[in-house]
């Protein structure tokens, strides 16, 4: 029987897949085996851990054991335990029941797979950061119980409430945990500018992260910012120009103005959001050196409570074209002049390396941006990837909504809020209300294509509930608006690949009201395959969680225990299923 093994990796996770030629009889699950190289050249071999145990087991709470004892029932996984810098090799290997006893099959074992080392590096001088911000999971409910205790506090919602107000201590392990690499990335981006004389050119959104503002602060004058208001609400009687004085930036703009940073104001909400969050990095004289483009905000939650990734380019043509873009922002003030939509409707073509790339600015003229979008999913041969906040039903989201019927496309996604139905149609997303959530949502989760986060209300076997999607959306602590607030698609990522990323959600409104930007990368398999890693591991994460989710609703035990046969790989070995392990282990 041969068994085949491909893993992927970016700076933060590794996710492998298998596949078999046919089902194996007594096979009661897997084992992973992964070796990692150490720095002295040794290398250390460990079994990949389950919390899925055997009912003959009796799990208890919180309860792991290795995967010869607890073997994983499936043919994928996400190592999350890894980490930058790491270089690792991952083999599989059935595990048969026999005579009372679980073994390993050691003729039937994979060969290993490539080494691959953990890197923020992706091809062509970009570099991907994410962070870890998945504040519905286990290992945050295990956080928030033992915090609950330590401060006697009287409920899950008590100890996210304090959780909230914590994160403001940079020292905190959660933090920095949270924050992963991403974090890490930008305190460096901004030492780096102090001590070598650097300038910083930014165009942001939100502003209220303190270890995020001390670091612009710690520039002075070669801090030069084009700040928004944030996202201000209309009042009913109120005109907007006199709610566009209002600044959810204001502590932080102070700050800065008094630190001797150059700020210009882009107060523009309510009616847009001025949503960028580009930084450009140039010499004392101008020049160009890189710049940072993403999904992040730089507030705490930015850093630490949401789904987020950076796209860092060290290229001076890529540089340029965002200090262009920052120039014109700053010379646009709080309006929209006819040049800046006419310049913006043009997308701005460079050469990296071997990547193809052409960035886009907002707002645009007529929807050419989101016409750009349409084109690539439209050419899309093989798989189509994605990580949304609120697209909106129309568009893209749209597309790919008619993609998933495709049997010869595989698409896998997680929306932050899916848009509901009405009338037959999706709404556009301005009419998006995101309380409307938990068991009373206006729709249900999609197919298991696309999957919207949900928590686990009750806990149940060795599972503990976590945070719900009600509790983090407009629960009395709630963590704020966004659960996955990533802007990532990836198309046929082993063929011709194609990645789109930056801060565009994708929607008629970051089209025609916002500032925006995103790029589309063409020809870097390296960029595509890391953001691919990356859409996996929240995909898969928020797919059990949805299950899960999906059977308490319907008063049904979700089943997570481990069964002790061989006939779980049945559902494995057809459809779908077999469609997603075919794509990946080719």
């Amino acid at each position: 029987m041969k068994l085949d093994v491909f893993a992927i990796s970016n700076v933060d996770d590794a996710v492998i897949f298998w596949r078999t030629d046919d089902r194996i009889k007594g096979c009661w699950g897997y084992a992973i085996e992964r070796e990692r190289r150490l720095d002295d050249g040794s290398i250390r071999r460990d079994i990949l851990e389950n919390r899925a145990g055997l009912p003959k087991d009796e799990p208890r709470p919180n309860q792991h054991r290795p995967s010869t004892e607890w073997p994983f029932q499936r043919f994928s996984w996400t190592d999350h335990s890894v980490n930058q810098g790491d270089v690792v090799r991952y083999r599989v290997v059935p595990m048969l029941f026999s005579q009372g006893k679980l073994s390993q099959a050691l003729d039937m074992r994979s060969n290993w797979t490539p080494w691959l080392t953990l890197s923020e590096e992706a091809g062509d001088k970009t570099n991907l950061l994410f962070n870890r911000g998945l504040v519905i999971s286990q290992f945050m409910s295990r956080y928030l119980e033992d915090l609950r205790v330590k401060e006697g506090l009287g409920t899950l919602d008590d100890a996210l409430g304090a959780f909230k107000k914590s994160l403001d201590d940079h020292e905190l392990p959660i933090r920095k945990f949270l924050s992963g690499e991403l974090r890490r990335k930008l305190l460096e981006l901004l030492q780096a500018a102090k001590s070598e004389k650097r300038i910083v050119w930014a165009a942001l959104y939100e502003l209220d992260d303190e270890e995020l503002i001390a670091g612009l602060e710690k520039l002075g004058s070669r801090c030069r910012i084009v700040l928004a208001n944030g996202s201000i609400q209309p009042q009913k009687g109120v005109p907007a120009a006199e709610l566009r004085k209002k600044d959810q930036n204001k502590k932080a703009r102070a700050r800065l103005l008094k630190a001797g940073a150059e700020v210009h104001d882009r107060m523009i909400s309510p009616g847009a959001l001025g949503h960028n969050k580009f930084l450009v990095v140039t010499d004392a004289k101008r020049k160009p050196l890189a710049a940072w483009t993403g999904s992040t905000n730089w507030t705490k939650t930015g850093l630490c409570t949401q789904i987020n990734n950076g796209f860092y380019v060290e290229n001076s043509d890529f540089a340029q074209t965002y200090l262009d873009q920052w120039d014109r922002l700053k010379d646009a003030k709080s309006d929209f002049p006819a040049d800046l939509v006419e310049e913006n409707s043009v997308a701005k073509s460079i050469k990296v390396g071997k990547s193809d790339m052409r960035i886009w600015f907002t707002r645009t003229r007529g929807k050419v941006d989101l016409d750009a979008i349409e084109d690539v999913l439209g050419k899309a041969k093989d798989a189509v990837l994605f990580l949304m906040f609120q697209p909106g039903g129309s568009g893209p989201f749209g597309t790919i909504e008619k993609l998933v019927g495709r049997k010869d496309l595989y698409v896998k996604g997680v929306v932050s809020t899916l848009p509901p139905k009405k009338n037959g149609a999706a709404d556009d997303e301005d009419t998006v209300e995101v309380v409307t959530v938990g068991d009373g949502q206006k729709r249900p989760p999609m197919m298991l294509d696309i999957v919207q986060p949900e928590g686990i209300k009750t806990p149940f076997a060795s599972w503990a509930a976590t945070v719900t999607r009600k509790d983090f959306l407009s629960g009395k602590n709630k963590v704020g608006f966004a659960i996955v607030h990533s802007k990532v698609i990836v198309v046929d990522p082993f063929t011709k690949p194609v990645v789109i990323t930056g801060s565009h959600n994708f929607s008629s409104s970051a089209s025609q009201k916002n500032d925006e930007n995103f790029v589309i990368v063409r020809d870097n398999p390296k960029l595509a395959m890391q953001y691919a890693a990356h859409i996996l591991s929240v995909y898969q994460h928020y797919r059990w969680l949805n299950v899960v989710y999906d059977k308490q609703r319907r008063n049904k035990l979700p089943t997570v225990p481990l069964a002790e046969a061989d006939t779980w790989q049945d559902r494995h070995l057809k459809g779908a299923s077999k469609r997603e392990i075919d794509f990946w282990v080719r």
